[in-house]
């Protein structure tokens, strides 16, 4: 349990409301705290969404701690920040993560490279590009994922 990432998410907070999807290990509910515990493996790539009193975010994480790691509200310790989110793009990866999970290996078994080019997917005007987040699906390769440990 020392590797894993654990998520609290607050049932009552006026600084932020945190939603997180992902693979999770295990979850328990803390009745005298009052909140939920997610925990994720080590490696694990989590969305993890926002919703502040004046904007929404997501954070797409992994469960690791090389390099620039950093601290986000609501997780028990430092991880990597593969990318960040605001405003309208917060509904794109909502969209572009169902998607991902419908119709390929699924939105959280891709390797670093896969979040960094699907960030310029999400960045693009309009409407998602689905026939790029399909290219983009099946280029991956989510049989072959980094083991950062």
């Amino acid at each position: 349990m020392k590797h894993h990432l654990e998520v609290t998410i607050p049932d009552y907070n006026s600084f932020y409301s945190l939603y997180a999807d992902g693979k999770h290990a295990w979850k328990t509910y803390d009745r005298q705290k009052k909140h939920t515990l997610l925990y994720y493996a080590p490696g694990t790539v989590v969305f993890l969404y926002y919703t502040y009193v004046t904007y929404r975010e997501a954070c797409v994480i992994r469960n690791a701690q090389n390099g620039d790691a950093v601290t986000l509200p609501g997780l028990s310790k430092k991880v990597n920040l593969l990318f960040r989110v605001r405003t309208s793009r917060v509904d794109k990866l909502k969209r572009a993560a169902g998607w991902l999970n419908m119709h390929s290996a699924g939105a959280f078994t891709h390797d670093d490279g896969f979040y960094t080019r699907l960030v310029y997917i999400l960045e693009q005007r309009g409407k998602i590009n689905y026939p790029a987040l399909a290219k983009l699906a099946e280029n991956s390769s989510a049989n072959n994922q980094i083991n950062l440990f």
